[in-house]
């Protein structure tokens, strides 16, 4: 056998091998599409809400900043008195001290005004008039006189006790004076009406206020010192009520009242912001309402 047919033949029992085969597909996977949430979609209702609130906010967002900065500066002042004084302040409200002054201005026009009628007699409406300026006068000697014992302690340590001494004695100087002339000239008033010798009537026709003074006497009767005690017992009156109406420390006041006048304008504020944002919310929801239904 040739090796050409050799050959042949061991081709024709070869093997054959089969070829590769492609690979099998991947297999499919269902992909989850991920929730829209609501909240991220634009809402024309909510964005109109959020408008409107930070406009609320925007336009008081000033005031309360200078309202909050006027706070702590009148408590920041008040805690540095209170820290120096010790104690809560003591006052009472200008509703009550101011009117209780003027009507014990008023309360001296008629125990006052008969002392003027011995220069007045033909005009007593002057007369009225001047007991009204006399008894103003003792009520802000009074006044003065009040504040000067009630911050006698603060003041001394301050300029020296000699000085608030000599004040003192000078605002009682000026009241016991003045109470004093009144009561002489209301008491020769009284001795000329009633002694109808003693000429008054003639007097004042024919020398005027003049003569009529000539008729006074320095020394005071029973007459004269009851009235001296009454004005002096009205002016004690207006002491008194100076003295307790107002704190030994000349600031402490002030910073109280300032620092009570900043906390409720703050509140104020913040309560017409809260309004304005209960409004908001009220009208939102109520278009909420109406959407959904």
């Amino acid at each position: 056998m040739s090796n050409d047919a050799l050959g042949q033949k061991k081709d024709a029992f070869a093997v054959v091998t089969p070829k590769a085969q492609d690979p099998a597909p991947a297999p499919l996977h269902a992909e989850r599409v991920p929730d829209v949430d609501a909240d991220t979609l634009p809402d024309p209702l909510k964005d109109d809400h959020e408008r409107r609130l930070g406009v609320i906010r925007t336009r008081y967002s000033g005031r309360l900043g200078a309202a909050r900065l006027r706070v702590n500066r009148a408590q920041g002042t008040w805690d540095e008195i209170h820290g120096e004084v010790n104690r809560q302040p003591r006052y009472s409200g200008p509703l009550f001290y101011m009117p209780f002054m003027i009507l014990l201005a008023i309360a001296e026009v008629p125990i006052n005004r008969l002392s003027f009628e011995l220069f007045f007699r033909e005009s007593p409406a002057i007369a009225l008039v001047v007991s009204l300026l006399v008894g103003g006068v003792l009520v802000i000697l009074s006044h003065r006189l009040g504040l000067l014992l009630s911050r006698f302690g603060y003041f001394a340590k301050q300029r020296g006790w000699g000085f608030e001494f000599a004040q003192v004695a000078v605002a009682v100087i000026l009241i016991g004076a003045l109470c004093y002339g009144l009561s002489v000239l209301r008491q020769g008033f009284l001795e000329a009406a009633t002694t109808p010798e003693l000429g008054f009537a003639e007097a004042m026709n024919s020398g005027g206020a003049g003569a009529a003074l000539m008729t006074l006497k320095p020394g005071l009767s029973l007459e004269g010192w009851i009235f001296l005690f009454i004005n002096l017992a009205v002016v004690l009156v207006g002491v008194s009520a100076s003295y307790f109406c107002h704190d030994g420390h000349p600031d402490f006041q002030r910073a109280d009242v300032e620092r009570k006048h900043a906390e409720k304008a703050l509140a104020t504020l913040q309560a017409s912001v809260a309004d304005a944002e209960a409004a908001e919310q009220r009208r939102y929801a109520n278009q909420l309402r109406r959407r959904a239904g």
